[in-house]
């Protein structure tokens, strides 16, 4: 990032060394007279207040170099410099932040953190897939066994903890007569040889005694009988199974599709869902886009990853962030399968399969898209600053050549600091300065307000909540919001995220030998599919998407991208109000069609400098704000945001003529008084602090009628 350095800064390094020698700093070469600090700082160490030379001499033989940090200051050679005459490693060079990655003893650090040329300096912190930041790992089947009067499921905790059962409900269709018993992994709690109740049963702990408690990594089979046969004839929707756990976690029966036992079928509802299939139909599919997906990898041995509809190679480049190597697609890989799930939303070339026969469209969103892999994430989902800065670097260094005109990021953090003070965020706006639009997750840490993480959270990129179609793909008027998904805002007031897309059951490509993928059989489908749910995978549904606005015009800017999406989404409604918060479903749902159709400009980013924001000469304030009772309300929005008859009922639509008033868009940002600085001790009217403890108002939670039905994120 382009910080400021000047004499103050040198003076105050006199101050805090007591270098004598440094009284020249108010020279007028300041990158000169800074060279000269560095090269000081050996020769003139013993004279420090510090006391710190025997440290900087024996440092490398006698102490571990176990602190990973980033600086940043003024130019990179003068780190480099610095970390060279305390006996440090330089790992990574990152030009795009100005700022580079080393390895330093503690000794080291405390001598690098008193060198305010080193305008910051940042602990390498760890980055996840956004799925790996859920708090309940209790998965449920995607499919229930149903024969004869017995109907059975399975659940697995994949946590490192014990997860322990609260209570169990159940229904089914009155015809099936009264539940005879229910079975937990063979053991009754529960039996009725005679009931005039039928259709609907709830117990709690009591009942279930020990088999109230799932072990680490542990799984369990329930499974509940009913006193008539016939089980086989209904369909797995005609039931539910709802388990509710001590530590804040839900999970129900995932109802599944009629066609999902069809072997053959690809249910890739969400291209049929946004209206990318009528687009492909037109000859719109991503062709000549290139999409940089920075994840896990790729599996690039399969045909529809590897090849266009064409039968044509289109991935153009692959680099390993985490070796700093290139590689070559024949040695692609992808042991996590996060990386593959995603890509193929966005592009597998697979024509669609439904009730067996072949369709006119493609299983991905973009399936004609070129394709450029960055390998940044560890075979368990995780990866830390600098490999994740390493990777938004090589798409910096390399996007006009390979012609990465999109960059999706399906992987997050919890924000540390405000957004123009985070290293990956100052990346990512770098990248969207340079017209590289930049697609990324929500994250998977809702429904508590301001969860929407790191890089999600910077205003000028597009964020993506997930929405799930409730597994009837030919009713809109019963689609939801994911409950894990996301929300705003930001803690610096933006409205986040910016739009939903489809998240919930997302069928892709994987191979079952992959981490995740081996450890959750139960959501393979056949050879090469696999289920899983969350923003990562919404957010591959909007990169795909902009692929095919970018082939229909190529002109288009990052800011005209995010305009046309935006102002082409349909927001949820019921009985004229809104069904969720803007600050649940950002400006509404996406629509390809809408959004390739659009002619609309400069609605995006209004009011905001990003050149002054990265430089450190301006920053901005979004328009949330906060009411005397703690509810958040939007700066020139007049309808009552949280009214109660905004959740979700069911005779809500996604309606098309709903749309955001004219007199109000997401392009107005709030300028900081030059006077009023961000600091840690910045408040929400006084009352808002950086911890975990802000949570929404209890009216404002899901209601218990609407509970998230997508119970398999896994790895999001």
């Amino acid at each position: 990032m382009r910080q400021k350095f000047n004499k103050h800064s040198v003076w105050l390094l006199v101050a805090l060394m007591g270098f004598s020698a440094f009284a020249t700093a108010g020279s007028r070469n300041k990158e000169g007279n800074a060279h000269n600090i560095v090269r000081g700082i050996t020769s003139t160490v013993e004279k420090s207040s510090l006391g710190a030379s025997k440290l900087v001499k024996n440092v490398t033989s006698t102490l571990a170099l176990n602190n990973e940090v980033i600086l940043q200051g003024p130019a990179i050679d003068i780190l480099k410099k610095a970390v060279d005459s305390v006996g440090g490693v330089v790992t990574h060079e990152l030009p795009l932040v100005e700022g580079i990655g080393v390895r330093v003893s503690d000794a080291q650090l405390l001598i690098l953190k008193k060198l305010p040329l080193l305008i910051k300096v940042s602990k390498n912190e760890v980055v996840y897939t956004s799925g790996s930041l859920n708090n309940c790992l209790v998965y449920g089947s995607h499919v229930a066994e149903l024969s004869g009067n017995s109907i059975r499921w399975n659940l697995y905790n994949a946590r490192d903890i014990q997860a322990n059962m609260q209570s169990m409900s159940f229904t089914w269709p009155e015809e099936l007569g009264h539940a005879y018993s229910v079975k937990v992994n063979g053991a009754t709690v529960y039996w009725r040889l005679y009931s005039r109740e039928s259709g609907e049963l709830s117990f709690d702990v009591k009942r279930l005694k020990r088999y109230a408690r799932l072990d680490a990594f542990e799984g369990v089979t329930v499974e509940v009988s009913f006193a008539q046969r016939g089980v086989e004839n209904y369909q797995q929707r005609d039931f539910s199974m709802d388990v509710r756990f001590k530590e804040n976690c839900d999970r129900s029966l995932v109802k599944g599709y009629d066609t999902q036992a069809n072997t053959g079928d690809s249910n890739t509802y969400y291209v049929d869902n946004i209206g990318a299939d009528e687009l492909h139909n037109q000859g719109i599919t991503g062709k000549d886009v290139t999409v940089a997906v920075i994840d896990s990898g790729l599996w690039a041995a399969h045909g529809a990853l590897s090849q266009d509809t064409k039968s044509q190679s289109r991935i153009k480049a692959a680099y390993n962030a985490i070796e700093d190597t290139e590689i070559s697609v024949d040695s692609l890989t992808d042991e996590n399968s996060h990386g593959t799930h995603i890509t193929g939303i966005i592009a597998n070339s697979s024509p669609a399969v439904v009730d067996g026969q072949l369709q006119n469209h493609y299983q991905g969103v973009a399936p004609d898209a070129n394709l450029v892999v960055i390998k940044a994430f560890y075979e368990d989902g995780h990866s830390t600053y600098l490999d994740a800065l390493r990777a938004l670097q090589y798409v910096a260094d390399n996007h006009k050549a390979l012609n990465i005109r999109v960059v999706n990021l399906s992987f997050g953090a919890p924000p540390r600091s405000n957004y123009w003070d985070d290293p990956i965020n100052q990346a990512v706006m770098a990248l969207w300065e340079q017209d590289v639009i930049v697609v990324t997750s929500a994250g998977n840490t809702g429904p508590s307000a301001m969860t929407v993480g790191v890089p999600a959270n910077v205003p000028y990129v597009i964020s993506v909540g997930a929405i799930s179609d409730n597994y009837t793909q030919d009713n809109a008027n019963d689609d939801t919001l994911l409950s894990f998904s996301s929300q705003g805002p930001t803690h610096e007031a933006f409205i986040k995220p910016d739009m939903v897309a489809p998240g919930g059951h997302m069928f892709s490509l994987a191979s079952p030998n992959m981490y995740v993928p081996s450890k959750f059989p139960q959501y393979m489908v056949g050879q090469d599919r696999f289920i899983m749910s969350g923003t990562s995978q919404s957010s591959g549904v909007v990169s795909g998407v902009v692929a095919l606005m970018l082939q229909n015009d190529p002109s288009l800017t990052a800011n005209d991208v995010k305009c046309r999406l935006m102002s082409s989404t349909t927001m949820a409604q019921a009985n004229g109000k809104l069904a969720y918060s803007p600050f649940q479903q950002g400006s509404g749902s996406v629509n390809a069609i809408k959004a390739v159709e659009s002619n609309e400009l400069g609605c995006a980013n209004n009011g905001m400098d990003i050149t002054a924001d990265i430089s450190g000469d301006q920053h901005y304030m979004g328009a949330a704000r906060q009411d005397d009772d703690g509810n958040y309300y939007i700066k020139g929005f007049e309808f009552e945001v949280w009214d109660e008859a905004f959740m979700w009922d069911e005779a809500f639509m996604w309606d098309e003529a709903f749309m955001w008033d004219e007199a109000f868009m997401w392009d107005e940002a709030f300028m900081w008084d030059e006077a009023f600085m961000w600091d840690e001790a910045f408040m929400w009217d006084e009352a808002f602090m950086w911890d975990e403890a802000f949570m929404w108002d209890e009216a404002f939670m899901w209601d218990e009628a609407h509970t998230n039905q997508e119970n398999f994120m896994l790895q999001e």
